[in-house]
């Protein structure tokens, strides 16, 4: 198992990407922290996933508050004693037209979608380096490429600013043995796409040279590999998830 006697902490597990990843986490042998705002979703995972893995626990965090991330790392460290792994994922992305966002909405978007990829990298830095070992994943989108399909303004941004935030994250972590990389998936089948991405399937299935649109097990597949020690000389990269819809350096 690729993951044994590894402890990963997964925010935004109670659907989409991140319960692909928690799944696919668990059958190679990981403990885990499923995280989310909604702590029904994640409890009815844990209590789904708790026969056939070593140890998952559920967790309610809100990433965007550094109070709710600190208890969240806290949390992980009483289950099981370490933090190997974080997986970035949580995320939101209203849907309006351009001039419909406001600011709230903007501060809403980037508070969750990069604020919280910080706040939770910098909540587990302190214990991986401390070991001098960890792997921290984030999700960015292949928004930050295209300019966005369907996720407006604020969300593209900060996908974008993802992209930054894992390249700072591993210059300054690479000597303590962390690694930090990002995955832009492109348009994916999750709840998160259920609202725009039926109705336009077929017009992005054309753009895409594999002809079709992503499933969360590509994406989970992705972090599984970065999460492993398989990937241990990768760091500082984007490994895009996309089929070819976006492609460039």
């Amino acid at each position: 198992m690729r993951l044994k006697e590894k402890a990963a902490i997964i925010t935004g597990a109670g659907s989409g990407l991140g319960e692909a990843i928690a799944r696919r986490f668990a059958a190679e042998g990981a403990s885990l922290l499923v995280c989310d705002r909604n702590i029904q979703a994640v409890e009815a995972l844990s209590n789904e996933l708790s026969p056939y893995v070593p140890g998952v626990r559920a967790c309610e965090v809100d990433v965007s508050d550094s109070a709710s991330v600190q208890k969240m790392t806290e949390s992980c460290m009483k289950a099981f004693g370490r933090i190997d792994i974080l997986i970035n994922n949580a995320g939101i992305s209203p849907k309006k037209e351009y001039l419909e966002y406001t600011e709230e909405d903007w501060d809403a978007v980037i508070d969750v979608n990069l604020k919280g990829e910080y706040l939770c990298a910098r909540a587990v830095s302190e214990h991986m380096m401390e070991r001098r070992y960890g792997r921290i994943v984030n999700l960015s989108s292949s928004a930050w490429r295209s300019g966005g399909f369907a996720g407006g303004i604020p969300y593209t941004s900060a996908k974008a600013g993802v992209i930054g935030l894992t390249r700072a994250l591993a210059k300054t972590l690479g000597p303590y043995g962390v690694t930090v990389n990002a995955i832009a998936p492109g348009p994916t089948a999750t709840p998160l796409t259920d609202g725009w991405l039926p109705a336009r399937r077929d017009e992005i299935v054309k753009q895409i040279p594999l002809g079709r649109v992503g499933r969360p097990l590509d994406v989970a597949n992705a972090a599984l590999f970065l999460a492993s020690d398989e990937a241990e000389y990768i760091t500082g990269i984007c490994l895009d998830v996309n089929g070819g819809i976006a492609m460039g350096g």
